[in-house]
């Protein structure tokens, strides 16, 4: 099989799963589990924290022993989560299944990338990445209905733990049909594990530091991680309880939600793949502004049309940002070591939401879940520095 289409069946077929328990998770927390706008940040603080603590040693582990060994332990341990949550809705039971969602995750960020990168050489690494993000939203589309239809005719429970089983199957099937054949380790028979960890440590953080284009990239990733925690827990919030909606309607709009920005995403995506060939900081000075506005006025929505109409903008816009600035990113760095320094990128991501998502959460407690996302907007402005600093040079 072609390592491309391995790629992009492993990508959607993960989204697919995943998505499956996005759809619905929020209906789940709120409507079964009754937790408050702070418990839902907290979830997300207590994800990132996992992520924090543990992106760069696993990291190490895809460097050292392989990025096909990592992808396959995170998607396992992504679906144990799932299995967890799905099955005791309490506070504590999805808490600590957030937390295994965090740890699997890192397994598999930097080093899924890596592992497609090395394969193909970095040759059309361009294409190869934002064909996999429109593969990956397909699947994510076709999770969407066919979470729609469990919740429907059982209920949003299952739904989650039938996606959590499906998750640790293809972690099965992926031990056997995932290639590996452009592998090197960073280790060395004469040095210990400690000291090879510090060494690609150390190489990692100085490529960073000594590349203009890396570290305007790593501010970028830090406050998009500041911003993003707050909006991903209480979007569904708003729409749930700004609009009274009960559980049933609230299964069939969140379906209409998720599917209608999927395929806005693959639209956009494609226009950004046949348009945008170079220059990729200044697309994203235009796209996070936008997105700045529209959660802006998100908050602020008092007619449902209007406030669905802003969703779905936020989120194509959002969708749009991961690809390209992985892009950027991945053509600044090298084979060797290659997964480490992406999750160097991801630990920033996590430390921002850690810090941004329980002062979200506390505003959008003591004020109001609006209140909550007109700060996250705020907190992109930021980026948009940054991205401007880069616009000649990336």
């Amino acid at each position: 099989m072609n390592i491309k289409t391995v790629y992009y069946l492993l990508t959607s077929s993960r989204s697919f799963c995943i998505q499956i328990v996005f759809t619905l998770n929020a209906i789940y927390y709120v409507s079964q589990a009754g937790l408050n706008p702070l418990q839902l940040v907290l979830l997300g603080t207590v994800m990132e924290l996992a992520i924090l603590f543990f992106e760069i040693p696993t990291g190490l582990v895809a460097d050292i022993f392989g990025r096909k060994k990592s992808i396959i332990i995170g998607t396992f341990i992504i679906g144990s989560a799932h299995l967890l949550e799905g099955s005791i809705p309490s506070f504590w039971a999805i808490a600590i299944g957030a937390a295994l969602w965090g740890i699997g995750w890192t397994f598999i960020s930097g080093a899924e990338t890596a592992w497609i990168a090395d394969e193909l050489e970095n040759k059309e690494l361009d294409t190869t990445l934002l064909n996999g993000a429109k593969f990956s939203s397909l699947g994510s589309f076709l999770g969407i209905i066919v979470s729609v239809l469990i919740g429907i005719i059982f209920t949003v429970q299952i739904a989650i733990l039938l996606a959590g089983g499906f998750l640790i199957l293809i972690a099965i099937i992926s031990s056997k049909v995932i290639p590996e054949t452009k592998f090197i380790s960073i280790a060395r028979d004469d040095t210990s594990s400690i000291k090879q960890m510090k060494g690609a440590l150390k190489e990692s953080l100085s490529l960073i530091k000594g590349n203009t284009i890396l570290l305007g990239l790593a501010a970028i990733t830090l406050f998009t991680g500041l911003a993003s925690e707050g909006f991903d827990r209480l979007w569904g919030a708003h729409f749930i309880e700004g609009f009274q909606m009960n559980e049933e309607d609230a299964v069939n709009w969140f379906g209409a939600f998720y599917a209608i920005a999927f395929l806005l995403n693959i639209c956009l995506l494609k226009i950004v793949e046949t348009y945008v060939k170079e220059r990729f900081a200044i697309v994203l000075v235009l796209l996070n502004s936008l997105l700045v506005v529209a959660m802006i006025y998100f908050a602020i929505a008092e007619q449902f049309v209007i406030a669905a109409i802003l969703y779905w903008g936020i989120a194509s816009l959002r969708a749009v940002n991961y690809p390209l600035v992985n892009v950027m990113t991945n053509k600044q760095l090298h084979s060797q070591g290659r997964a480490t320094a992406l999750s160097m990128y991801g630990q920033l991501d996590a430390f921002g939401q850690v810090a941004g998502g329980p002062l979200v959460g506390v505003i959008a407690l003591y004020t109001s879940v609006q209140g909550g996302i007109f700060t996250s907007a705020l907190l992109i402005i930021p980026t948009l520095y940054f991205l401007w600093k880069l616009r000649k040079i990336a």
